[in-house]
């Protein structure tokens, strides 16, 4: 396709999407709400990822995504940035894909010293190539990419104007922290709706229960990511994301008091080809949000609100929160079986806590253990419509879908699909 091709087909879109836009603003008629899937932790050659971003984003598209956040790790994906034309993570594959599918006239090149360089083009540039009113957004982000000592700290900002670079700190904490205010900074200047979600926390097994229960202004954090190295089951030692997630809940709505975790499910993707266990590849984890529109500010007050749920492959037809209960719908495949466990903590749980044991030569946090009363199975329905009553002594109750199906290309063996709905908070317990 040449470049005045893409350019017009790029001007034609943009005019719809105006178009479109201006229509229902003439109408003043409020949008019934519907699902949008999307994944908020994506990587390309503007980082440590390994393709072009046109080609990321167009598989995305092409696989039924809604919106997508390219969220490279300490960069926005503005001005002027050049990369060797060879010597990089896609190396000569990712050019030659690259050149095939957008044409010599849209890739610019450049040699200094006999080298051949490329250009990036922008979210700017390419955003009009893609977009779609109600079908398909971009979202500037980025993956605020910190550390403290030899601890991994990632965290993601979603909707950003302007950049946030690393802002350091003397524990992990204290780094999480002085992030999360640096956004809320910004959102507050600007006016611009904008979240912070805490990434992969138990890859380099840096971030606790106890970092993430104490980190004020959070609403999220991921309980799923689909990069092989991340750890989301945990180990002998040290809790997966789930475990993790109930210890949070408990204390953050009782003893704390600063409010609810939702679970987002991502890619974290970096690798596009080939397609194995081992790589971080594309398509493994995403949320899908129901609002009523696919607009950046539509999404956000979504997710604020937890009106969507994370899924690697499972699909809900419908999301019902009561006062008292919690009811699902599910979109069932052939052949597959269903059963939900609807988990949470009583009022009255065990706070009680032991010193984690540190595996053998590590130098590394370990999250204290806790009593079996927090994060517990409080009921289990099998089919496509499980339903929880409160009991009245629920702190809150959150639903994990668990389908026979083998996850394809999943980086843990025998990983089934799986989707986790958002925690209903029910009770508050006076101590």
């Amino acid at each position: 396709m040449s470049f005045l091709r893409l350019g017009v087909f790029g001007w034609a879109l943009a005019l719809l999407a105006s178009a479109q836009t201006a229509s229902s603003a003439q109408t003043g008629a409020a949008q019934p709400a519907r699902w949008w899937k999307g994944n908020l932790h994506t990587h390309s050659l503007w980082s440590d990822g390994e393709d072009y971003p046109e080609m990321i984003v167009e598989w995305y598209k092409e696989q039924g995504y809604h919106f997508l956040a390219l969220s490279d790790h300490n960069i926005l994906l503005q001005g002027p940035k050049w990369i060797t034309a060879t010597n990089n993570r896609g190396g000569a594959t990712a050019l030659r894909r690259y050149v095939e599918r957008f044409g010599q006239y849209w890739v610019e090149n450049r040699f200094i010293q006999n080298t051949q360089m490329v250009r990036l083009k922008t979210l700017a540039e390419f955003r009009p190539l893609f977009e779609e009113a109600d079908r398909f957004l971009l979202i500037p982000a980025e993956e605020i990419t910190d550390h403290y000592m030899t601890l991994p700290v990632h965290m993601n900002a979603t909707n950003l104007r302007d950049l946030i670079k690393p802002q350091g700190g003397q524990s992990v904490l204290e780094i999480m922290q002085r992030n999360m205010n640096a956004l809320r900074t910004q959102r507050r200047l600007t006016g611009r709706p904008m979240i912070l979600h805490v990434n992969h926390p138990n890859f380099g097994w840096a971030i606790t229960a106890e970092d993430l229960m104490l980190l004020q202004g959070d609403r999220f954090f991921e309980v799923y990511n689909g990069h092989p190295l991340v750890h989301n089951q945990g180990d002998f030692d040290r809790p997966g994301m789930e475990r993790t997630w109930d210890i949070m809940l408990a204390f953050r709505l009782t003893q704390l008091n600063l409010g609810v975790l939702y679970g987002l499910a991502v890619d974290d993707a970096h690798r596009y080809q080939p397609f194995q266990p081992t790589n971080s590849n594309p398509g493994r984890g995403w949320v899908m949000v129901r609002a009523p529109q696919l607009k950046p500010e539509s999404l956000i007050a979504a997710l604020e609100a937890g009106n969507f749920y994370s899924s690697t492959g499972v699909k809900l037809r419908d999301v019902r929160r009561g006062t008292n209960f919690l009811a699902l719908t599910i979109e069932a495949e052939e052949g597959v079986t269903y059963s939900t466990q609807f988990i949470g903590t009583r009022v009255g749980f065990d706070p009680g806590s032991v010193l984690g044991q540190r595996p053998p030569g590590s130098i590394h946090p370990v999250t204290r253990r806790y009593s079996g009363e927090i994060g517990t199975v409080l009921a289990e329905v099998a089919g496509t419509s499980p339903f929880y009553g409160a009991k009245g002594d629920e702190i809150y109750v959150r639903a994990k879908v668990l389908s026979s199906k083998i996850k394809a290309n999943a980086p843990e063996p025998g990983e089934t699909e799986v989707a986790w709905t958002q925690p209903l908070v029910l009770a508050r317990p006076r101590r």
